[in-house]
């Protein structure tokens, strides 16, 4: 699979920052070019502030750097949270959040793939459909500009016609909303359960912004312990993360190795974000059967026989056996003497 180049921008205390990469890996530029709409002080991306069910033109200029003809894919995506506590634009997320109303690649339309002979640079257009009802907040997320090409060894081996494949991205924030006033973020724990991350034991703790604002300077310290039990067995901490909203992840506490052990435990969390704090006292419960499933398939864990063990038990059985023979067969010995005598 081609490697993937992403030019995102970063959503840092509210608003996304210009993105950047090394030009010479890419073969095309991407220009916004900005609407009347337009808030002021924003220059690497869209945000717009419209009325309720109006529509809006977003304008993209491509440049071509090659001499060869090129491709590109204009995909509109709504941001999420990803696990590692960052906001991500130029992708949707596999589960969208209950507390999404609008998503915001729904109301974007793009064009069909573009294609830019040698050296062109072409402006194309896309509309937004702002929802028919007012809203509070912000909807964000991304339009991703990546370029395509044919790849005919897969054509070749499916026989159904060229597959495309992306190999350079850039994402452009988009911001949207009907008014800027101010939204208070809060949040709320949804589940905690036994998970995995990269084939690793970890307990995940969804974690939900609810609210149409983004959750900037995120803090979180979690612990887990049995439940009744004072002693911390898993413990995990992080700052500097950010929430798109509406949206959760999944907060990893690592097992650091160990395996899951069934039995009721308990998670107690607190987050921060600038003056705001909250805290949670979650019990859950772990399966015999999930901690097996789990286990097995942690990467960490020597799943194979301890043959080493083995051998020794088997020694011990051995040599037990061996032991209660002896006994038996002394006591044989002692009896047929007393019967003799």
């Amino acid at each position: 699979m081609a490697t993937l180049l992403v030019l995102a921008t970063s959503m840092i205390a509210l608003f996304p920052l210009k993105g950047f990469a090394e030009d010479e890996t890419l073969n095309f530029y991407v220009t916004p070019e900005f609407p009347e709409s337009q808030i002021e002080g924003s220059e690497s991306y869209f945000d717009v502030n419209l009325s309720p069910n109006t529509n809006e033109t977003l304008a993209l200029t491509l440049q071509n750097t090659t001499d060869e003809a090129v491709k590109i894919a204009i995909t509109p995506h709504t941001a999420y949270t990803n696990v590692n506590g960052v906001v991500e634009y130029g992708k949707n997320a596999e589960e969208v959040d209950p507390s999404l109303v609008h998503s915001l690649d729904e109301l974007i339309e793009t064009p069909d793939t573009v294609e830019l002979a040698g050296k062109e640079t072409k402006t194309v257009t896309l509309q937004l459909k702002m929802p028919e009802e007012a809203f509070e907040g912000f909807l964000a997320g991304g339009l991703r500009i990546s370029e395509v090409k044919e790849d005919t060894e897969e054509e070749e081996a499916e026989g159904e016609g060229l597959a495309i494949k992306n190999e350079f991205a850039y994402v452009v924030g988009v911001i949207v909303s009907n008014s800027r006033d101010a939204v208070q973020p809060d949040l709320a724990l949804l589940d905690v359960f036994p998970d995995q991350l990269n084939y690793r034991n970890v307990i995940s703790a969804t974690l939900q912004n609810f609210t149409p604002t983004f959750v900037n300077r995120l803090e979180v310290e979690a612990s887990v312990k049995r439940k009744g039990e004072d002693e911390v067995l898993y413990e995990a901490s992080k700052e500097q993360m950010q929430m798109a909203p509406n949206s959760h992840f999944n907060f990893p506490i690592s097992l650091n190795g160990d395996r899951f052990r069934s039995g009721d435990y308990v998670l107690e969390m607190t987050a921060r974000s600038g003056e705001e704090e909250w805290s949670w006292t979650e019990e859950f419960t772990i399966r015999a059967d999930e901690a097996r499933s789990l286990n097995r398939d942690d990467v960490t864990i020597d799943s194979s026989p301890n043959w080493l063990l083995i051998g020794g038990a088997l020694f011990i059985v051995c040599l037990l056996a061996v032991i209660a023979y002896l006994i038996l067969q002394n006591k044989k010995n002692q009896t047929s003497l007393g019967k003799k005598e």
